[in-house]
């Protein structure tokens, strides 16, 4: 029974993962054709015609997106919900699929953690390059992630290289995650 269950939430959630990727591209599209309203002249009534059913399409188009977005409701939370039921109820269990889903959730969880810090430390980072923020401060947050801080010290370009570091490792720890959700997802689900 909870196979079906997962495999309908699954389903669910990706219908709603589709439609927020949608409601983001006409949310675009609805702001762009509001610019282009606000651009054109007003003695010019053909382009202002135009450009006022093109901002009444994508109004439109929004509002549908944005029922089925309700239609769906939380499907998300629902699927992470029974996934995290299915993990439990395997790692409890003698299924061999437990001590897998037991170091993915290790792993999930120490990134749960780094990925964070570094994304806080990469902002204060960015806060220093545009003149927000203390090297010092910077520093001392780099160092407590354990990274080494020497060329941050001798100035901006400096804090540009470590923040450029923090990035890549952002962007790495975030595929390793994206990777092991879908591990888990492949373990409980085949």
């Amino acid at each position: 029974m909870i196979d079906e269950d997962l495999r309908t939430a699954r389903q669910r959630a990706r219908r709603w993962e589709g439609l927020r990727e949608r409601h983001a591209a006409v949310v675009a599209l609805v702001r762009k054709a509001r610019r282009e309203l606000d651009a054109i002249a007003v003695w010019d009534q053909e382009q202002v015609a135009v450009a006022e059913t093109r901002l009444g399409a994508y109004t439109a188009a929004l509002a549908e997106v944005e029922r089925d977005l309700v239609e769906v409701g939380p499907a998300r939370e629902l699927y992470e919900e029974l996934l995290t039921r299915e993990e439990r109820r395997v790692a409890a269990s003698a299924d061999p699929r437990g001590a897998e889903l037991l170091e993915i959730g290790r792993l999930l969880a120490e990134l749960d953690v780094e990925l964070p810090a570094r994304e806080r430390v990469r902002a204060a980072g960015l806060a220093v390059l545009r003149g927000r923020g203390t090297v010092g401060e910077f520093v001392r947050q780099v160092e407590a992630l354990g990274m080494v801080a020497e060329g941050v010290v001798q100035g901006i370009g400096g804090v540009g290289e470590v923040v450029e570091q923090l990035d890549d490792r952002c962007r790495e720890l975030e595929r390793l995650r994206d990777g092991l959700l879908a591990r888990r997802e492949e373990v409980l689900l085949g």
